[in-house]
């Protein structure tokens, strides 16, 4: 495998969402991340007004304190703190100072996976307004991004943003206006060896084909069957596209115009 893969989207920080249950856990995650092959895990808990509440200060220590533990473990990765940002109405109360995508000015975003998707436009166009760019995690497992989902009013509040391009495929769907207008997309390695059902698997290996993602990410909650998501994940990306385009993918390589 190669160090220079990059997770985009972690749970690995103990004690702050649903992910890793304490130290202990996240240092055998990052022991699965590292024995895969990332060298780069940007450590993305969830930030949710009401649910899990982690400004970006308390994302940083805890990212600092993690990184301290693996460096004395010997495990070599390289930690850095980010958000995974509730895509609902608070969020644009919450994104001054956020945690954007390391250094870059993509802003990782979860859509609620039962949303229909109605309020998505304008809250795009207000965080582009504010030059952010929005980073949308696993868009297979929302139901607004189905294939067969229609803009639903998305012309009028992203009529200066998006620019015509032909996808036959998708286009007319509001995830495809999202892209044309300049949003980005994470796949979960997970989608694609299976872990949330064969819908969702078909579903990422559509957008694959595609071209929709951008990156991938782990995901990563728990240690368990880790390291078999992440090869059976691995290996169905490559048969779909290939291995370098794989790479490109786990490289993030895609990602770098923003």
């Amino acid at each position: 495998m190669n160090s220079e893969y990059i997770d985009f989207h972690s749970h690995l920080l103990a004690g702050l969402d649903d992910g890793a249950a304490d130290p202990g856990e996240s240092l055998e995650m990052a022991r699965i991340l590292a024995g895969f092959g990332f060298g780069t895990v940007h450590c993305t808990p969830h930030l949710i007004k009401g649910g899990f509440d982690n400004p970006p200060d308390r994302v940083r220590r805890a990212a600092q304190s993690l990184q301290r533990l693996l460096d004395q473990a010997g495990i070599d990765l390289r930690l850095i703190p980010g958000t995974e940002h509730y895509l609902d109405e608070y969020l644009p109360e919450l994104v001054s100072g956020a945690l954007t995508v390391g250094s870059s000015r993509y802003l990782l975003l979860e859509a609620p996976f039962g949303s229909d998707g109605a309020r998505f436009p304008a809250m795009v166009a207000q965080l582009m307004l504010r030059d952010l760019v929005p980073l949308v995690a696993h868009p297979e497992r929302c139901r607004a991004f189905l294939p067969s989902a229609q803009e639903k009013g998305l012309r009028g509040a992203l009529s200066l943003l998006v620019g015509r391009r032909k996808a036959p495929e998708l286009e007319g769907s509001l995830l495809w206006s999202l892209k044309e207008a300049g949003c980005r997309f994470q796949g979960n390695l997970g989608s694609f060896a299976g872990v949330y059902g064969s819908e969702v698997r078909e579903r990422a290996l559509f957008f694959l084909r595609q071209g929709v993602y951008c990156c991938l990410g782990s995901d990563a909650h728990r240690s368990e069957h880790l390291a078999v998501m992440l090869s059976s994940g691995f290996e169905v990306v490559v048969a779909a596209v290939g291995e370098a385009a794989a790479q490109e993918l786990l490289k993030g390589m895609k990602c770098e115009a923003h």
